[in-house]
């Protein structure tokens, strides 16, 4: 059924789409993944606010080492069904670009939505929208099964409700302390 699904969507490959999921490709990798984290990190801090710079500091990490750790424990092997736009030399599963686009555009519209109430919806509909492009990107690249985008935007989106969460809760418990 995989094999198929792919299949069905390298058959509407054309020229521009190639251009548009490579962008995808790019903004899903680990240097784009790292600076994101890094600047976020560094913008928080300056701000004052340490609590949401170890949010973002913590979830880029485990955005990294997730993938990885899982990839080297299903060690499954990426699709071979057509000459792939790009190639890579790692396992399938999880996808990390799905995994890093449901942690990261969300935790990147937390962060606008706390700067500007306003658009925070908008900014949530947008990392939603992001994270999908990114992972059926590597679907129509064909470098992953539908499975590993799946868990690796499960993963992801679980990891960051979980982290956003606890992150919460300890600033709720921190304020009614001070109280």
């Amino acid at each position: 059924m995989e094999e198929n699904i792919l299949l069905t969507i390298h058959g509407w490959s054309r020229p521009f789409l190639d251009v548009i999921f490579l962008v995808s490709h790019e903004l899903g990798r680990g240097p784009f993944g790292l600076i994101l984290v890094v600047v976020m990190v560094a913008l928080w801090w300056r701000a004052g606010d340490r609590s949401e710079a170890r949010l973002w500091a913590v979830l880029g990490l485990s955005t990294y080492f997730f993938q990885l750790g899982l990839k080297h424990l299903f060690a499954r092997p990426r699709p071979a069904l057509w000459d792939p736009l790009v190639h890579l030399s790692s396992f399938a599963m999880p996808s990390g670009h799905a995994l890093a686009a449901a942690t990261l555009y969300p935790l990147l519209a937390r962060s606008v939505a706390r700067r500007w109430p306003s658009v925070g919806r908008l900014a949530y509909g947008v990392a939603v929208l992001v994270a999908f492009y990114i992972g059926f990107g590597r679907l129509y690249l064909g470098v992953h099964w539908p499975s590993d985008v799946l868990v690796g935007w499960a993963i992801g989106a679980a990891q960051t409700v979980a982290m956003i969460r606890w992150s919460d809760k300890r600033g709720s418990l921190a304020e009614a302390q001070k109280q």
